[in-house]
């Protein structure tokens, strides 16, 4: 980027037309560099959008499996526990302990997993920051840290830099912080300057100050209160969060410029090498030259007004993307409600929609009759159908409870209103697995409902992620119990004497044999991840007992 030919270092005007990031002096030079950039060589350039700032702009057309991007965090660390008791991340390897229960780190004293964890004398983990989190006067609080009650590891490794990785700061201080939304006054500057800043002046930094101008050597230049809010800032707008075998919030130099959809055309995961979780980013939908590359900031299965609330919240900014334009959400209705409404004295039948679904005033309209709901009504209805959703999914369910649960939101909301989704899923993860409800226990018609919802939740699946860049682990599980829900049924039938002359058996053995595929095929980019692995291994012993019965009975499935 710095008009220098990447070939001799003479200044250059001719720049790689695919990725943009090299310039070279002539052609000649641009050949001969070819095969040492044509492994770094990014299809994508970062624009400038008046809308949206700097984005990812593809340079060339891709296709679902194309690499876009791998990098290495700038800086990683545990993810927050703002709880008073539970587990907590780890300082060394981010994976979570009990802190009572735990052995302490020799340094500073903070609960780690292992004393001889090997992020604890990583000089990018833990080993820089524990000469400053050893300054804190324990006896205080009984020997016990408060840290992890406390939003700042990650800002504390981000201070850091300055010193190690000084051009790794500066590319922090680059990014979008939004203090001009969470500036002085706010709820969200206020909370930051309790939790964070006045915590680490007070128990980390004075003291620091202290032996700085005993021993007349800086530790760190920069700890003042408005780059502390900043490094906040950019962290609540930019960090990715990271689910595998620990708890890992991270800040990488260019995946953060990827904007949001909420039909996204991207799928990552992450590696955890020796410099970090390596990110790998891959188109998961065609991307035309030109387009926008992009991901997803909120969860997939949330309705639009709680994606949209969400972003404006921690994002700064309103979604208008094609599923939150559209009432129906790409026709799954995830929002809907049940009209209340009558017709001649009967339920209308109706559902209700938003009419502007971009518009946080929009009234709600029924289908079939006039009645009409503010959107503050409706806020007001789905929030307590989700804290009751909630309370009951917490309180380890049993079947029954879920069965009446849903009765009684359908009342009031669509059947496929993702407060229904979600408890649905829940259900068919229990048929066949809890007491009362074990496989020789359900009846024909319940594994019939079974395998209905799980076909009803997979087509949702199937409009708001085409890709299955975000709800892999959902569909996995999902296509892995509509395999079991036909499987039970066909060894019931089989053991009856109803051969495969029987087209519904044909029919069912042929939809088993797509859902294991299909599951194994919707988890490849999970296999890193603990719950992705188990579920791939699960799956795949699933695989094997459906060969050995059609091969035992001798059945050709097509």
């Amino acid at each position: 980027m710095d008009n220098k030919c990447a070939e001799c270092g003479n200044p250059a005007e001719l720049k790689c037309s695919a990725c943009k990031l090299v310039a070279y002096c002539g052609k000649e030079h641009q050949r001969k560099h070819w095969k040492e950039h044509k492994v770094l060589c990014r299809p994508f350039e970062i624009g400038e959008d008046p809308a949206i700032g700097k984005c990812l702009i593809a340079t060339r057309d891709l296709q679902p499996g194309d690499l876009i991007l791998t990098e290495n965090p700038l800086v990683y660390g545990p993810r927050p526990h703002m709880v008073e008791e539970g587990p907590i991340p780890c300082p060394g390897c981010c994976r979570l302990i009990i802190p009572d229960k735990a052995a302490r780190c020799e340094g500073c004293d903070f609960p780690v997993c292992n004393p001889k964890c090997p992020g604890l004398k990583d000089m990018d983990r833990h080993g820089h920051e524990c000469m400053i989190l050893g300054l804190r006067d324990v006896r205080a609080i009984n020997g016990l840290h408060d840290f992890y009650r406390q939003d700042v590891l990650l800002t504390l490794r981000c201070l850091l830099l300055q010193n190690r990785h000084p051009k790794k700061f500066q590319q922090i201080l680059d990014m979008e912080s939004h203090m001009d939304r969470r500036g002085k006054n706010t709820d969200t500057y206020n909370i930051i300057e309790s939790r964070v800043a006045d915590y680490l002046l007070d128990n980390f930094f004075a003291p620091m100050r202290i032996l700085e101008g005993k021993s007349g050597k800086q530790v760190l230049k920069d700890i003042s209160k408005e780059t502390i809010h900043k490094i906040c800032g950019v962290i609540d707008v930019n960090a990715l969060e990271i689910n595998q075998d620990a708890e890992i919030t991270a800040l990488y130099p260019t995946a953060y410029l990827m904007e949001h959809n909420c039909l996204s055309n991207t799928v990552h995961q992450f590696e955890n090498s020796d410099k970090g979780y390596t990110i790998t980013i891959k188109a998961a939908l065609p991307i035309n030259k030109g387009e926008h590359i992009s991901t997803m900031y909120t969860h997939a299965l949330w309705g639009t007004q709680a994606r949209r609330e969400h972003l404006k919240e921690t994002k700064y900014f309103e979604c208008k993307c094609k599923r939150c334009k559209d009432p129906t959400e790409l026709d799954t209705y995830l929002s809907a409600l049940r009209c209340i409404g009558t017709l001649d004295d009967e339920p209308c039948g109706g559902i209700q929609l938003p009419i502007n679904p971009l518009d946080d005033n929009t009234e709600w309209a029924c289908n079939k009759c006039d009645v009409k709901l503010t959107n503050q009504e409706v806020s007001f209805l789905v929030n307590q159908i989700g804290e009751e959703v909630d309370n009951v999914q917490l309180s380890n369910p049993t079947v029954r409870e879920l069965d009446s649960l849903l009765t009684k939101m359908l009342n009031f909301v669509h059947p496929n209103h993702y407060h229904v989704y979600s408890v649905k899923h829940s259900l068919v993860q229990l048929y066949g697995y809890q007491q009362g409800y074990m496989p020789n226990q359900l009846s024909d018609d319940v594994l019939a409902k079974k395998a209905t919802m799980c076909r009803e939740l997979l087509d949702i699946n199937k409009k708001i992620d085409p890709a299955n860049a975000r709800l892999p682990l959902y569909s996995g599980v999902l296509f892995h119990e509509l395999y079991l829900a036909n499987m039970i049924l066909i060894k019931r039938k089989w053991d009856l004497g109803i051969k495969t002359k029987v087209k519904s058996i044909n029919l069912m053995l042929q939809e088993c044999k797509f859902s294991l595929h299909k599951a194994i095929e919707v988890l490849q980019n999970e296999k890193n991840s603990p719950a992705g692995e188990k579920l791939l291994n699960l799956i795949k012993g699933s695989k094997k007992e459906f060969e050995k019965f059609v091969t035992r009975n001798k059945i050709d499935v097509a």
